[in-house]
């Protein structure tokens, strides 16, 4: 009985062991999920945009909050063949006191990470064939995280 007992805590600590060296990071912050995302962005239909999508959404400065405005505006991306085109993500940070510079120095975007920005979200810095952008994403559907917001840094011509 004690050679059974025995098995049983060294297969019961080997699967805590195993749980534990699963990944801590949230799928927010986790580049391999971020790809992902990513992935979507260019290929998904726009209802699985709209559910991928937070809202109220942050594009540039400026704040999207009606499921009509979003839709237009997957739409219209999707129209002008807007994609993430051979994107790499080159750096993923945790958000922080100071993200929303990214978006601009308004109130509204300081507001907007400060109320809808959640506690795992990240800025994923992508550098596509279009130029460079931030996403800023959280919380998640499934293993894959949401956008909540998107800018860019410049557009290469």
């Amino acid at each position: 009985m004690t050679r059974i007992k025995s098995t049983c805590i060294f297969i019961s600590v080997l699967m805590l062991m195993g749980l534990a060296s699963c990944s801590t990071v949230p799928p927010s912050q986790n580049p391999g999920r971020i790809q992902g995302l990513i992935k979507a962005l260019n290929t998904e239909p726009v209802e699985r945009l709209l559910e991928r999508s937070n809202r109220p959404f942050l594009l540039d400065g400026e704040i999207i909050i009606r499921e009509a405005d979003m839709e237009a505006l997957w739409q219209n991306l999707r129209n002008g063949g807007f994609t993430f085109l051979n994107a790499e993500i080159l750096s993923v940070t945790p958000v922080g006191p100071e993200s929303y510079h990214l978006f601009g120095t308004t109130k509204d975007a300081e507001f907007f990470f400060k109320k809808y920005v959640p506690k795992d979200g990240a800025i994923a810095e992508i550098g596509t064939d279009y130029g460079t952008f931030y996403i800023i994403t959280g919380s998640r559907t499934w293993f894959t995280p949401k956008i909540i917001g998107f800018t860019s840094k410049g557009v290469n011509k």
